[in-house]
């Protein structure tokens, strides 16, 4: 209980769902100690936010970096001393992509700094389209490094203790991020992180892991109008639907069955990773199902891609 609530200050937990912590998950030592480079590369999908609704005034934009560094600790969501945000860098609309030091660092800006002020704008935090949550082999690899930024991350990356198997096995549990949001709500749930990539490639393998998860979705929260994966090869041209790469798509035909199959979906494991739920607009749900429908073969009715005729 002690570690719970020490869980839930630390921002890794809310208090909701902190008698939900999974069972701690094994811990082995580490033989060959990765390099602070390899861990950072190994963590950084997982280490950036994207602040949206920026000023358009290039001195804040500049300044955003330093704007950052002061508010994580102000706030009391820094990890330790020094700087928190190692860079900002624009993108080509009205925001710019942040990469923290730390994973908590990052889950800690993304669930509190949307709807704070920066000169005359709110901004706005969510992940980027890249994002994914770190799976339980990579926080196992990663303790030790000080990327997870959790208690026990930053001296030794030989991990066997049960306070660090515990603290582990939270990072995990915390690593689809936020619950989906209310306000957020439509009638499509977008399931992230629901295949490896060997099993997207597959397309016998991917359409069947999308008939099974809609048959459960429909029993568990309510009837379904159609699902879609999204394979490769199976997207609009458009740097619009990149994100969307390896998603499933369920519409549902109530909002509030959709609210209740996120909510129960969101931090699932599938194969040691947690499933991130998010929603989509039924128009780009409709879109990509009308084109996906036209490139697949004439009887296949699922959604997904097919080969090329």
């Amino acid at each position: 209980a002690t570690q719970q609530m020490q869980l839930v200050r630390a921002g890794l937990l809310n208090p909701g769902a902190a008698a939900a912590v999974p069972a701690a998950v094994p811990v082995a030592a580490v033989k060959e100690p990765l390099t602070h480079e390899a861990a950072m590369a190994m963590s950084l999908r997982a280490r950036r936010v994207r602040v949206g609704n920026m000023p358009s005034d290039p001195e804040l934009a500049a300044g955003l970096k330093e704007f950052l560094n002061a508010l994580l600790p102000a706030l009391k969501l820094s990890v330790r001393d020094g700087e928190c945000v190692i860079v900002t860098t624009p993108d080509a609309t009205d925001g710019a992509l942040v990469e923290l030091r730390t994973v908590r660092e990052a889950q800690n800006a993304r669930q509190n700094l949307g709807g704070l002020k920066y000169g005359d704008n709110t901004l706005t935090v969510d992940w980027p389209p890249d994002y994914a949550p770190l799976t339980d082999d990579e926080v196992r690899q990663l303790m030790g490094s000080g990327v997870l930024g959790i208690d026990g991350d930053g001296s030794s990356q030989t991990v066997t203790g049960p306070k660090e198997e515990t603290m582990a096995a939270a990072v995990i549990a915390a690593g689809a991020g936020t619950q989906p949001r209310d306000a957020d709500a439509t009638k499509v749930v977008v399931i992230a992180n629901l295949l490896s990539a060997a099993e997207l490639a597959d397309e016998k393998e991917a359409v069947e892991c999308m008939e099974d998860t809609r048959d459960k979705c429909e029993e568990d929260f309510g009837e379904v109008s159609e699902a879609l994966i999204v394979t490769p090869g199976s997207l609009p041209e458009g740097p619009e639907y990149e994100e969307w790469m390896g998603k499933m798509m369920v519409l549902f035909k109530e909002k509030d069955s959709a609210m209740k199959a996120a909510k129960a979906l969101h931090g699932l494991k599938f194969d040691g990773r947690p499933a991130r739920c998010t929603y989509a607009s039924e128009e780009l749900f409709r879109k990509l199902h009308d084109w996906m429908t036209k490139q697949i073969h004439p009887k296949d009715n699922t959604g997904a891609a097919a080969d090329p005729a």
